[in-house]
């Protein structure tokens, strides 16, 4: 039920958090988002009532679903288009920076501090984080609408979004990803301990590359999203790695430790070329004054694809007793969100915002 209010919460706030950047800008809104996690997650650490922790763990959870949206729709509104892929990707690499280091701090915090210190010194670092950011906030850096006049009387409504093919197939796509995303994140840990019998240290090394291989993976595909034809390689190349990778976890019976952090990594490296690419493409065609809102959409797709992999792995595992099938499903999604960005590219090659063709060499 936790993790289902979270990914619920994810889904629900992705689409207002777009629109609210759109209206009041990234960097404000993630500045406040930020000061609220701190006090959100300083509250959450006091008492002993379970639906009392949770709701302040969904809180939370909008505040990082509302940060990453701002944070990836700033990309576009304050650099020019032949950087936008870039600036994702390191966007998208940090993020990970993220993942990897709490990966690796949070248990031994945890083990000498206890869990409520542990939180609680993590909702401080929000706090200072916020009072860091206040004079960023007051000499805000010009966007790049100078370039754009008719950007604003360009932007899209949430109508013409939902009836945009491009856009609607790049949220096909983030859905169809975050399945297999969520699905190796949720079931490789346990797949390790249950099947491969690993100890507590051999999974926690194996599952530390879910954050560490996104970090080069998430950069270098932003350095090299320059042109459509290379994204579409991108996507297609991360698609078959994600997709391939989890298959070999279960070709065999049992695999070396080296062996199946490489695999990891490279289901990694894969999902996480797919995703950038997705933002890329989003954030470039969509007129800025609704990039924000187009991203929201697409993650609130995504989102929503994650979902699923948690009760589907879980229901599968109790009626067949073994992980293949469930496995074998999370692999196809990664195999076909390569369909989605295969279409977005035909159409966008068919008929190109002008700043996509001018600017991505199609």
């Amino acid at each position: 039920p936790a993790k289902m209010l979270v990914a619920v919460a994810n889904a629900s706030a992705s689409l207002p958090a777009g629109s609210i950047t759109d209206r009041w800008g990234a960097l404000p809104v993630i500045a406040v988002c930020v000061f609220c996690m701190g006090i959100f997650g300083f509250l959450g650490t006091f008492g002993s009532n379970y639906y009392f922790l949770l709701s302040f763990r969904v809180l939370g959870s909008i505040g990082v679903a509302i940060i990453f949206i701002a944070a990836v729709d700033a990309i576009p509104k304050y650099l020019p288009p032949e950087d936008v892929g870039k600036g994702i990707g390191y966007i998208n690499g940090s993020l990970n920076v993220g993942v990897a280091l709490t990966l690796f701090m949070t248990p031994i915090l945890a083990d000498s501090l206890g869990w409520r210190w542990t939180a609680r010194l993590y909702s401080l670092s929000f706090i200072v984080l916020f009072i860091a950011s206040l004079p960023l906030l007051k000499n805000l850096p010009k966007t790049n609408e100078s370039s754009e006049p008719s950007a604003r009387e360009d932007s899209l409504s949430m109508i013409e979004l939902l009836s945009n093919r491009s856009v609607m197939l790049l949220s096909a796509g983030a859905f169809i990803i975050f399945i297999e995303l969520y699905g190796v994140l949720t079931w490789i840990p346990v797949f390790l301990a249950e099947v491969y019998k690993y100890s507590p240290a051999e999974i926690g090394t194996s599952a530390t590359m879910f954050g560490i291989a996104a970090i080069p993976a998430s950069i270098i595909t932003g350095i090299l999203s320059t042109n459509l034809k290379r994204i579409v390689w991108l996507c297609v190349s991360g698609g078959i790695m994600a997709g391939a990778g989890i298959l070999a976890l279960i070709a065999v019976e049992h695999m070396p430790l080296w062996l199946t952090v490489v695999i990891i990594s490279v289901i990694t490296w894969g999902h996480s070329q797919v995703v950038v690419c997705i933002m890329s493409v989003a954030a470039i065609i969509v007129p800025t004054h609704s990039s924000g809102k187009a991203l929201g959409l697409i993650f609130t797709f995504g989102y929503g694809g994650s979902i699923l992999p948690t009760y589907l792995g879980g229901y599968i595992l109790e009626r067949t007793g073994q992980y293949d099938l469930a496995f074998m499903i999370f692999s196809a999604s990664g195999f076909l969100s390569i369909t989605a960005m295969v279409a977005v590219s035909k159409l966008l090659q068919k008929n190109p915002p002008a700043h996509f063709k001018l600017e991505m060499g199609t």
